[in-house]
């Protein structure tokens, strides 16, 4: 589907009867394509679910014509597939609460940012019929960073000045600013007691409106590598520990948790002493995989208190599903690379299919992710 990956087809017909000598048998076939580069195409008989593994490059594995959902593992068409996500900055302070429309969130970044408050980065696969997300707001160059491992379009309400830099250095990044060039997808709801910075919002049809004017092409690029691999049927984490609360304590003001529902297998997510709710459906957000990532976090030292997030090099972290808990490895060995998660033996990480939350957290805090 993209280049440089392989393809994994799980295929049986008896037009391969000629080349295989029974149904279960796998084989390599080479094939040339137009720059002079060969491509591996494997095989798999339609009586396994066994993933091909591979460990220097991507691995696209196929099921009756369909491919995985690289945040979610669902199986959705290839055409699905090449459609690229869009990342939405979102309000998450105790004055803004609650958040609409990220119920429909496929992964979700929490990241902390000047004055001890974190803000929500959201990724969406499917947002054209979200009618209200928000409230938006401004953006930071360190999720931006991390939006172009997703090859998302970026859509916010302002930025920094390091992010402002950042997309002059960086002029083709795809970006939709609701408090600039893209003016006319933002609008304002009436929410009386909150301030005027919480009450900015956009919607899937306004963010398809500036990202046509835009000129953004809607297609991942070729060279688009998954973050995420999934087990092939669900099982909790191996040799993992219990865990059905797991406490981020960034600060003595954000104490954000997840609980553990055993009937439903996801992880609930709280935050300000209450459930996190989409005001939209009044739902609990929930999650399958819960990630804690451990990462530099350091003090500009300018007037304002700005941090930046080093998301470049290698750490630690928790990774958490169906009640139990992993330490992990993580690591990002080029600037325009992808993260990879590995378990502590140096696996891949195969995460559960459906969300997942993230929490990029101080490495110098360890101690405050408190599990229990």
């Amino acid at each position: 589907m993209f280049k440089r990956k392989l393809v994994a087809g799980i295929l049986c017909t008896c037009m391969m009867a000629t080349a295989l000598s029974g149904c279960g048998k796998k084989e390599e076939v080479t094939t040339a394509d137009t720059q002079g580069i060969s491509e591996k195409v494997y095989e798999i008989s339609s009586n396994t679910d066994s993933m091909v593994e591979t460990p220097e490059e991507d691995v696209t594995v196929t099921k009756d014509g369909m491919v995985r959902h690289d945040l979610t593992g669902a199986w959705i068409t290839p055409e699905e597939a090449e459609k690229r996500y869009i990342a939405i900055m979102v309000n998450n302070i105790a004055a803004a609460m609650p958040q609409s429309g990220i119920e429909n969130a496929d992964v979700i970044y929490e990241m902390l940012e000047e004055g001890g408050i974190t803000r929500l980065m959201v990724f969406f696969s499917n947002y054209e019929d979200i009618p209200k997300i928000g409230p938006v707001r401004s953006a930071r160059d360190y999720y931006q960073i991390k939006a172009l491992e997703y090859n998302a379009i970026l859509t916010h309400w302002g930025a920094s000045v390091y992010a402002e830099e950042y997309w002059t250095q960086h002029p083709s990044v795809s970006h939709v600013d609701l408090n600039g060039k893209d003016n006319r997808s933002a609008f304002r709801v009436q929410r009386p007691g909150y301030a005027l910075e919480h009450t900015g919002y956009t919607s899937g049809e306004l963010i398809n409106k500036s990202i046509e004017a835009d000129g953004y092409v809607t297609k991942k690029e070729d060279s688009y590598t998954r973050m995420f691999d999934f087990n092939d049927t669900e099982k909790a984490p191996d040799n993992g520990k219990d865990a059905t609360k797991i406490h981020t304590n960034y600060n003595a003001s954000r104490t954000p948790w997840f609980e553990y529902d055993s009937e439903t297998k996801l992880y609930k997510r709280f935050q300000y002493g209450v459930p996190q709710i989409d005001d939209e459906t009044g739902n609990q957000l929930t999650f399958k995989n819960v990630i804690v990532q451990f990462a530099p976090h350091a003090s500009r030292e300018d007037d304002i208190g700005s941090i930046n997030i080093d998301l470049l090099g290698s750490g630690k972290g928790y990774y958490a599903s169906d009640g139990k808990i992993i330490p992990i490895k993580w690591e990002k060995t080029e600037f325009f690379g992808v993260t990879k998660f590995y378990t502590e033996d140096g696996e891949k990480l195969k995460l559960n299919p459906g969300k997942t939350w993230v929490t990029v957290f101080p490495d110098t805090q360890v101690s405050d992710i408190v599990i229990e």
